[in-house]
């Protein structure tokens, strides 16, 4: 199987995929390979927090022609997998192939399986881009061809708590693993400063409860799938809900947006984690924190989809805010602009590159010393 991610977090998945039990696991570009029985691809759609997809390959093929591709494609028993009464969308990569055009490769895709089903069955599938109840891969790369099912359907980001977003929503897959990369225990204090509409603390209320990410998700394409076992990813389901803890350390999150806050609100509420994430209107350059000791994450503007016309001294902000106010913190920053992160003033003692959207950024750890870090001079005698 393949599970797909973000640039930046390969490694990540792939020690959580090992954690799920999955064997053979190779981390690869945006994704992982593992190999697994069903029980191990239900988990990972399940509980993996930094997968976009989880995708089981097929078949494997070589062509010359496109009419060759065609042919083979329709020679394919595709009931084995699904049935004609499913809905299918197709997704294609082509790469120095004799299709130079993916749209005409996804049609000449779909005309296969539409041609084997009508052969068949005397019935065709329907064909629904939007909502499909079966997602097929088509990766060409020169003359071979590989076929996958994608198990997941809607990207495993759509968790189902998020119902609000600002004007720069933070993808929940990006805001687990970089949560993940910071090396958060799950028992220091968390804060989310400049929370928006809250997904960095959502999402370590999540981990810090043991709650599986796909706990509220209603759709799988899996279970439109022929070998679909019921009773297996009921039982998974129900093993999720009794593994769940009770109790969190202290998460807060806050803003000064009284939109982000009401969004926040909401969708804290729809997770089902009012109680277990402390909200709160005010301003961050303004306020301490309540623990003395801590883990705090921020995404701040950075004057592109959000203005800032004094962007430069806001960053400097940060930095003196994070001196003088968050002494014995580890603090994590995300940017897309390393001349802003310059202007923070402090020496990172970690350092990862992500992708946010289209946007190349780094992701920078600070630990916050209580006084000076230089050691004091001896007096002179």
């Amino acid at each position: 199987m393949i599970a797909k991610t973000f640039s930046g977090l390969e490694e990540v998945l792939a020690s959580e995929l090992k954690s799920l039990g999955a064997k053979d696991v190779q981390p690869l570009k945006r994704a992982a390979s593992f190999t697994g029985d069903q029980s191990m691809l239900y988990k990972a759609n399940l509980w993996s927090r930094v997968a976009l997809s989880i995708l089981r390959p097929m078949f494997e093929f070589r062509f010359e022609t496109q009419q060759e591709f065609y042919d083979k494609m329709h020679e394919f028993k595709w009931d084995a997998f699904f049935s004609v009464d499913k809905s299918f969308a197709i997704s294609t990569v082509a790469i120095q192939s004799v299709f130079t055009n993916t749209h005409f490769l996804a049609q000449r895709s779909k005309d296969a399986i539409v041609d084997y089903f009508r052969d068949t069955a005397n019935a065709r599938p329907n064909v629904n881009t939007e909502n499909p109840d079966i997602k097929i891969n088509v990766y060409v790369f020169k003359e071979s061809c590989s076929i996958s099912l994608d198990s997941s359907g809607m990207p495993l980001f759509k968790r189902g708590y998020r119902k609000q977003a600002g004007p720069a929503p933070l993808n929940e897959v990006l805001a687990a693993g970089l949560i993940m990369l910071s090396g958060w225990d799950k028992k220091q204090a968390f804060y989310d400063p400049m929370c928006g509409s809250g997904t960095f603390s959502i999402e370590a209320a999540m981990m810090a409860l043991n709650m599986a990410p796909a706990t509220f998700r209603k759709e799988f394409s899996f279970t439109h799938w022929q070998d679909h076992d019921e009773s297996l990813w009921q039982s998974l389901r129900e093993e999720a809900a009794a593994a769940q803890l009770n109790t969190v350390p202290h998460i807060e999150a806050s803003d000064l947006s009284n939109k982000s806050m009401a969004g926040a609100r909401q969708n804290i509420m729809e997770a089902g984690l009012m109680g277990r994430i402390k909200l709160e209107k005010k301003d961050f350059f303004l306020s301490r924190p309540s623990q003395s000791r801590g883990h705090l994450i921020m995404n701040p503007p950075y004057g592109r989809r959000i203005e800032n016309e004094n962007i430069q001294e806001f960053y400097q902000k940060i930095g003196s805010t994070f001196k003088h106010n968050y002494p014995g913190f580890h603090v994590w920053i995300i940017s897309p602009d390393q001349t802003l992160t310059h202007k923070i003033g402090l020496k990172p003692i970690a350092k990862h590159y992500v992708f946010n959207g289209q946007l190349d950024c780094t992701f920078l750890g600070y630990k916050i010393y209580e006084g000076s870090k230089k050691p004091a001079k001896r007096p002179r005698l």
